[in-house]
C-alpha cells in the first residue's frame, strides 16, 4: 500500500503538495494501512502547503468504514513535499499532535518526497512522537516499527 502510494505521488509532478487520509485496521500493538484517499477538489494545495478539506475525504472514509462492517478506521494522514525533503516541518508536527489528541488514538503519518518516505507515529498518552523505520517488506506489505 505504501509503495503504491509512493508510485502514485511520483507520477504526479504537479509541483504542489498532495495529501489524504490513511485508512485501515487497529490491531493489538499495530496499525495496518489498507487504503488511502487521494486529493479531493475541495483541498487547498501550494508548492509548500497542503490543507486537507474534510469534504470528500470524510465521505470516502465513511464509505470504507461501512463496507468493512465498521472495522476500518482513520489511522493517519499522508502528504508530499515536492520541493523539499521527506521530513516533518513544525507545522506538520503540530498538526499531527492535534489530530492524535482529537481522535484519542495513535496516528501514523507519511511524507513522500521523490523516492524517499518519512513515517512517524504520534502517541496520545503519554504524548510522544517517534520516527518509524522499515522492518520488513514483501510484495504485499511494508512493516514499520
Amino acid at each position: 500500500m505504501i509503495h503504491e502510494l509512493l508510485q502514485r505521488t511520483r507520477s504526479c509532478r504537479s509541483g504542489i503538495e498532495q495529501g489524504g487520509l490513511l485508512l485501515g485496521l487497529r490491531k493489538e500493538n499495530a496499525l495496518q494501512i489498507t487504503s488511502y484517499t487521494l486529493p479531493q477538489k475541495w483541498d487547498y494545495a501550494t508548492p509548500v502547503l497542503f490543507n486537507r478539506h474534510v469534504r470528500g475525504h470524510r465521505e470516502l472514509a465513511q464509505e470504507e468504514w461501512r463496507r468493512s462492517g465498521k472495522t476500518v478506521d482513520w489511522l493517519g494522514e499522508w502528504h508530499t513535499h515536492p520541493r523539499g525533503v521527506a521530513l516533518p516541518s513544525m507545522t506538520d508536527r503540530q498538526s499531527w499532535l492535534h489530530l492524535a489528541r482529537h481522535t484519542k488514538n495513535p496516528m501514523v503519518f507519511l511524507i513522500f518526497s521523490g523516492c524517499s518516505i518519512y513515517a512517524g507515529l504520534q502517541q496520545v498518552a503519554p504524548t510522544s512522537f517517534r520516527q518509524l523505520s522499515q522492518i520488513e517488506r514483501n510484495e504485499e506489505a511494508v512493516l514499520l516499527g
